[in-house]
């Protein structure tokens, strides 16, 4: 169970997107009350909201990009983690025009997600399927598509028993086999986002595969050999499911906290003891803060919103209690999820 203190303090002095995201998604309170609908409002005053707001065009793009730090992606995932209702017309408009004005996902990527989609090394089209899935759709038959691709590119960890089955030379440098299929973040976004693939069979089989990824850690970096060209898959949080946290830099606790709240909300951390230990760390830095995470964490991953980087919701980490706030509500993510998806529920 959570620390219900610690809860309190977020409750009465975090930022309105903690608080906001604290009721929703721990204590399950309804969007439609009154504390929730203020709160909503407050949020839609942040500045980083109104900026992507602001950046609105008449056609419902939230930038010119589809892909990288200014883009479509990380503006509605920043709206999504900023707590935005999903319902919200400008959130709603965004996600309209992604799902009708294909034309522009090249943009930010170019022709290298065409060839990581046809390679099932997640490319453009798993990329569009993971940003419908932060605003929680997963309905639509593109996007069921793209998680049945998902679910294969985890499958198919299981038939690697060490890194020299994954890795051949090509002038030099480690590439992927020919024909791998291989998980990147947006395979594990997609599936920690969705649930209607989830039954005890595929969870445990993810599980497994979770189990392999932790054994072959860390990965060396890869790219895909296309031809003659070398393509970099979305790796990022993906190369080491079994860090020793003690000797983690800021970077890599950030990619940390990232990497275990998918797991965490892919309900594998218990089926997985090494995970379940990282997860007995967590607590005790807990223990040692007070109920809070007080380590004094700093990196420009945390503090900018991209396709990759970016979890500060508190509007900045001057006042380290600030940071305190943001980092102890993502444990709780990770805490709450371990312990509801540990006895059973998707």
């Amino acid at each position: 169970m959570l620390n219900q203190n610690t809860i309190d303090e977020l409750l009465d002095h975090a930022c309105p997107s903690i608080q906001y995201r604290l009721r929703l998604e721990v204590l399950n309170q309804s969007r439609s009350t009154q504390p929730m609908l203020d709160l909503q409002s407050q949020i839609l005053d942040d500045k980083a909201v109104e900026e992507i707001i602001g950046e609105q065009g008449a056609d419902g793009w939230l930038a010119w990009d589809f892909h990288g730090y200014h883009s479509m992606e990380s503006g509605i995932r920043l709206l999504c983690e900023k707590g935005v209702d999903r319902r919200n017309p400008v959130l709603a408009s965004a996600l309209k025009a992604l799902r009708e004005d294909t034309n522009r996902l090249d943009r930010g990527i170019g022709k290298a997600g065409r060839i990581l989609d046809q390679s099932g090394l997640g490319g453009t089209r798993m990329i569009q399927a993971t940003v419908f899935a932060y605003a929680g759709e997963e309905d639509e038959p593109f996007i069921k598509e793209q998680i049945e691709l998902a679910l294969a590119g985890f499958r198919a960890v299981l038939a690697i028993d060490s890194v020299d089955d994954l890795v051949e030379t090509y002038k030099g440098r480690r590439v992927y086999r020919q024909g791998i299929l291989w998980p990147s973040i947006y395979h594990l976004r997609l599936l920690a986002l969705t649930h209607g693939w989830r039954t005890p069979d595929s969870q445990w089989e993810i599980a497994r595969s979770v189990q392999r990824l932790v054994m072959l850690s860390p990965l060396p970096v890869l790219n895909l050999r296309y031809r003659s060209q070398l393509i970099a898959p979305a790796r990022f949080c993906m190369d080491d499911f079994n860090p020793d946290m003690a000797a983690m830099d800021d970077a890599r606790w950030m990619m940390w906290f990232h990497r275990m709240e998918l797991l965490a909300r892919l309900g594998v951390l218990h089926l997985v003891p090494e995970l379940e230990g990282q997860v007995i760390q967590l607590k005790l830095h807990f223990q040692a803060g007070g109920g809070r995470f007080t380590k004094p964490l700093a990196h420009d991953y945390f503090r900018r919103w991209g396709a990759y980087t970016g979890l500060m919701l508190e509007a900045d980490w001057r006042n380290p209690q600030r940071r305190i706030y943001d980092l102890t509500f993502r444990s709780l993510l990770i805490l709450h999820y371990y312990w509801l998806l540990g006895r059973g529920g998707f």
